[in-house]
């Protein structure tokens, strides 16, 4: 067992993953969440019956031989939670009605991008023979090696798929696109993935389908608060603390060392080490006053694009839509606006095939939608003019539904409606951004060099984890970057990381 104490400031996955880990090797934890549920953004809420999902669409590691998977069973995670394998992840339709489907299996998808495009024989097979390269690529769980050994045995993992990293590495999504002759190909490929830059990396695209083929990659049942949940069980199981609707107000610093966190009601909270899991812009500049901000770090803020707040309209449905593709992206008839943004489109999901969300017969259904910060930040003093821009973007939306599945005004038995500003709330996150920063060709290049600092200068016992310091912002990342912060600090005490 060990003396030392440690406080968690979020019971995100970050934190979460942080706090077994610690448990698992005798640390004394206690996190602080300022929510009432565990998660942060891996989460959903309740309403009627009805479960709308706010995160996962997929999760890595799923399949008991992925690398990742490691994780999953290091916290006793997936083990009885059954994980649905897409066939069909998504669909694309244009406005002729030809629709694009984005099959999970190499060979199926292969023959439908010929059966669109035989001219793009070329480019559709470069395209498939890319992703079986990447069904030999296996992520290890140690992204971050701590030493120059396990630099090394980092890159021996990478040799097998060292040449398609290689040929891939810096090629955009959209710049792979453009290679299609068919219109419908160029527009399809890049809106499979939602609120992507424009350098948004081919590599994880590849690596993102690939491992879909491999079923490495599903949707775990029950959603992202299930999961989550799930998570935290774990943890206070093996003995740790959360403490619910504590928000930290500051970071307590006595001579350079981090010693605790004060928390909003005032009182002091003391502790040998201090983990941030929240978010990073909150604690580099309002936890800890700007004060250990270096030229690195502040290089990261000033040249790296925080992902998109989004819209986010849920609707519980006396409908059974599980005939519809899990993920539909369909043309509008005439443009809506959404807040104060144009769009000719829509992309509508449904979780039909999870029936633990919703009642028999009936049907969940989300819309994700770019959302400007701003401009909702700016009404959200108003309340009457906050809640007069969400009806109006529900009734924009139930009329482009009601265009394309006739029946469904009246069959929607419930609505919800989450804006940047929810997202802010109720995580911290900056800008109400749905998972850090925007997963671009250079950031992911900076990241998984050097990356950004878990520790800071200048300050002691500190550290800080989640998607703010990891190269992409998502689940799987998250946990590992809080088992890779606490086997950081058993090396740092001179003691054995173990895994219980």
């Amino acid at each position: 067992m060990s003396d030392t104490s440690l406080i968690i400031i979020g019971a995100g996955m970050a934190g979460l993953s942080a706090g077994c880990y610690a448990r698992m090797n005798g640390y004394d934890v206690r996190i602080f969440e300022q929510h009432f549920l565990p998660g942060g953004l891996c989460t959903a809420w309740k309403r009627k019956g009805y479960t709308f999902d706010g995160a996962i669409r997929y999760l890595t590691g799923t399949g008991a031989s992925a690398e990742t998977a490691r994780l999953w069973q290091e916290l006793h995670l997936l083990q009885t939670r059954p994980v649905y394998y897409y066939e069909e992840f998504s669909r694309y339709e244009d406005e002729t009605g030809n629709a694009f489907r984005l099959y999970t299996n190499i060979n199926m998808l292969r023959d439908h991008m010929l059966s669109l495009s035989p001219a793009d024989a070329g480019v559709i097979d470069e395209f498939c023979d890319a992703l079986w390269a990447f069904t030999k690529v296996d992520l290890p769980v140690d992204l971050t090696p701590s030493d120059p050994q396990e630099g090394l045995e980092l890159g021996q993992t990478f040799l097998p798929a060292l040449g398609p990293l290689l040929r891939w590495n810096g090629v955009s999504l959209r710049q792979f696109a453009n290679r299609f002759q068919s219109k419908l190909l160029r527009e399809a490929l890049p809106a499979f993935f939602q609120f992507t830059p424009p350098d948004f990396p081919m590599m994880m695209v590849l690596m993102t389908l690939a491992s879909m083929h491999t079923r490495e990659s599903g949707y775990p049942m029950g959603g992202s608060l299930a999961l989550a949940e799930d998570l935290a069980k774990r943890f206070t199981d093996l003995g740790g603390k959360i403490l619910y609707r504590s928000r930290v107000k500051r970071i307590l610093i006595e001579e350079h060392r981090a010693v605790g966190v004060e928390l909003e009601d005032g009182s002091l909270q003391r502790a040998d080490v201090v983990i941030s899991a929240g978010d990073g812009h909150s604690t580099l500049f309002d936890l800890l006053d700007g004060r250990y901000v270096d030229e690195k770090v502040q290089k990261n803020f000033s040249q790296l694009t925080v992902a998109h707040s989004i819209l986010q309209v849920s609707l519980g449905v006396r409908r059974d839509f599980s005939a519809e593709p899990p993920m539909l992206s369909f043309p509008l008839r005439r443009p809506i606006y959404l807040g104060n943004l144009r769009f000719e489109r829509l992309v509508l999901k449904h979780y039909c095939f999870d029936r633990s969300l919703c009642p028999a017969g009936r049907s969940v259904l989300t819309l994700w939608c770019e959302a400007d910060y701003d401009y909702w930040k700016a009404i959200h003093v108003r309340p009457d003019q906050y809640q007069a821009a969400k009806g109006m973007a529900v009734e924009f939306i139930l009329d482009a539904l009601e265009d394309r599945y006739p029946g469904t005004r009246q069959a929607v038995q419930v609505v919800d409606v989450a804006t940047p500003l929810t997202y802010e709330r109720y995580t911290g996150n900056y800008r109400g951004s749905i998972h850090g920063w925007a997963l671009t060709s250079r950031k992911l290049n900076m990241m998984m060099g050097s990356g950004m600092r878990k520790t800071l200068p200048g300050l002691a016992d500190f550290f800080m984890i989640g998607q703010w310091v990891e190269p992409a912002g998502n689940v799987e990342l998250s946990v590992a970057s809080g088992r890779d912060v606490i086997k950081d600090l058993c090396k740092m005490e001179g003691r054995e990381f173990v895994v219980d």
